[in-house]
């Protein structure tokens, strides 16, 4: 049978972060995060798809609707921090809770035909700002514009205009899912090149799938029976961040300089590319060292919630800054 999508992820992400030079993954301290896991941190991972952040999403009802709703924040679940500007009253910052927030008030509206799948194929830049009441323009808009009329059209092409269609032709398995997000919906495709060799991550392909099982808290048509054994974790700017504070990534001085002095790091960049491929590595030796050592089997995914939520809690000292990359993938 041919890769799945999820396979050649961990593969490709494993074959990068042993060649790396900029970022290492210290076993040590892979193996002590797991021995000195909290009972709490454990918890997490024991509710495994009702650790949904359910309370953030606050999902719309209705089954079609709240496939819609996810698929649509996970369209353009990418890079908010270019608008981190001093704004004064003007809002605060675009930060993913008002994306998600501004998506589900769209979906509760009266004719709930925000999310048709119609209304995205015929987007139009100004209209995704005010689908988001947001008082400025959107950084990045016109890509995240034309990823969803990409997601109206492909959706109306090969679903009959119908998200949970779409969930339904995966027949309860995660790594279809993502197979079938990335034949249909090219602007989901998050690969590189690394060193002559192809390196994939597909982070928004996969936290869709990680999103519709939490919104059905894995039941119904949220249902995957290989969650544990194919996706893995989401790579973007948080959990690395968490995984330099807890010992686990180790940066060269060069990059900590350039990522402190808030240098851009460059999309497909070695840099770039060695932080997401090993924050993914990590966080498989992790799901392994708890399979290994506890008998504990858990979905990445959770440890990736897990993790996302140490860094929401600011629970470490050193506030290190993320790596700033402007892309359309994370």
């Amino acid at each position: 049978a041919p890769e799945s999508a999820c396979a050649s992820v961990k593969r490709t992400c494993a074959l990068a972060s042993a060649l790396a030079t900029h970022v290492r993954i210290d076993a040590d301290a892979v193996e002590t995060f797991v021995e000195t896991m909290d009972d709490a941190q454990r918890a997490v991972l024991g509710r495994g798809a009702r650790g949904f952040d359910a309370a953030l999403h606050e999902l719309p009802h209705g089954d079609e609707v709240r496939v819609a709703y996810v698929l649509v924040v996970d369209a353009i679940n990418f890079c908010f921090w270019p608008d981190h500007v001093d704004v004064g009253e003007d809002g605060g910052r675009l930060e993913y809770e008002h994306v998600a927030g501004g998506v589900r008030r769209a979906a509760a509206t009266a004719n709930a035909k925000a999310l048709d799948a119609r209304t995205l194929a015929s987007m139009e830049v100004g209209d995704l700002q005010r689908m988001l009441e947001w008082p400025r323009p959107l950084p990045n808009e016109e890509e995240r514009v034309r990823l969803l009329r990409e997601v109206g059209a492909g959706l109306i092409e090969h679903f009959d205009g119908s998200a949970l269609k779409l969930v339904a032709e995966a027949r309860g398995s995660a790594a279809r899912l993502v197979d079938l997000v990335l034949r249909y919906f090219p602007g989901f495709r998050d690969c590189a090149v690394y060193k002559g060799r192809q390196v994939h991550f597909y982070k928004r392909a996969q936290i869709f799938v990680g999103d519709v099982w939490g919104a059905f808290q894995g039941e119904g048509i949220g249902r995957f029976d290989d969650i544990c054994s194919s996706l893995t974790m989401f790579a973007d700017y948080r959990v690395p961040v968490v995984l330099r504070e807890l010992g686990i990534l180790k940066y060269s001085e060069e990059l900590v300089n350039d990522i402190r002095a808030e240098k851009i790091i460059m999309p497909n960049s070695e840099q770039e590319i060695e932080i997401r491929a090993c924050t993914v590595e990590a966080v498989e030796r992790i799901k392994d060292r708890l399979a290994a050592r506890d008998g504990l089997v858990v979905s990445s995914v959770v440890i990736d919630w897990m993790l996302w939520e140490l860094g929401e809690k600011k629970r470490y000292s050193s506030h290190e800054p993320h790596h700033r990359t402007l892309t359309i993938f994370y």
